[in-house]
């Protein structure tokens, strides 16, 4: 189940790609499912605040129920880099926002049968269902991601 989608501001997104552009040469290949660069869980990047902030009034916003940020993280593909399928539960809704894009559009849910493949946009923010299996293919181009994860704030 999806959530909902929206954009970032252009001028916003841009700056959040100048940042990571510059801080991916400090990052590792560690996360079990992303086989690309990754920041590594909860980094202190400025950026990520008012992603939690703002993607919380979201999903509040339709649910009604309060949710707290749990993981958030970058990731840099370069060309050949992937995701294998995975979930993001036991979290309750999970995110994905595109800074920079991969023409091949190498995201892609798994409902099992069938296949929803995503049109990557800079920007475009995707807020979905943590059970929600889904992968990356080998990417053609660079390619730069956010992901966070929410749970009930109880």
């Amino acid at each position: 189940m999806f959530l909902t989608s929206f954009k970032l501001n252009e001028k916003f997104t841009n700056t959040i790609k100048t940042e990571l552009l510059g801080l991916k040469n400090y990052w590792k290949k560690d996360l079990n499912n992303v086989k690309a660069l990754t920041s590594g869980f909860k980094p202190d990047y400025f950026f990520f605040e008012i992603l939690k902030q703002q993607l919380c009034e979201k999903i509040f916003d339709i649910t009604k129920i309060k949710h707290k940020p749990t993981w958030w993280w970058a990731n840099y593909y370069d060309v050949g880099d992937h995701a294998d399928l995975h979930m993001h539960s036991p979290e309750h809704f999970s995110s994905i926002i595109f800074i920079k894009t991969d023409k091949s559009n190498p995201l892609y849910f798994d409902f099992n049968p069938g296949i929803l493949r995503v049109k990557e946009e800079e920007g475009l923010v995707l807020i979905f269902d943590s059970k929600l299996h889904h992968a990356v293919d080998i990417c053609q181009e660079q390619r730069i991601t956010l992901a966070l994860d929410f749970i009930n704030d109880i």
